[in-house]
C-alpha cells in the first residue's frame, strides 16, 4: 500500500511513518517512483505494540 494509506489505516502521520521506515520496523519497496509498505510489515508492527491497560498513564 502507498505512505498515504497506510497512515490512514494505521492513524499516524507521514513523518511518523517514514520513522518507523528509517528506523527498520516497516519495510517497503520501490515501484517507479512510489514507496509501497508492505501490509503484512505493518501488521507485525502492530502487533508488537503493547496493548491498552485501563488506567494507565501514557
Amino acid at each position: 500500500m502507498n505512505i498515504a494509506k497506510a497512515c490512514t489505516i494505521y492513524g499516524i502521520g507521514r513523518t511518523y511513518c517514514y520513522r518507523l521506515l528509517s528506523e527498520g520496523h516497516i519495510k517497503a519497496k520501490k515501484l517507479g517512483g512510489r514507496t509501497l509498505i508492505s501490509a503484512e510489515s505493518l501488521n507485525q508492527y502492530f502487533n508488537t505494540l503493547p496493548d491498552y491497560k485501563s488506567g494507565t498513564a501514557i
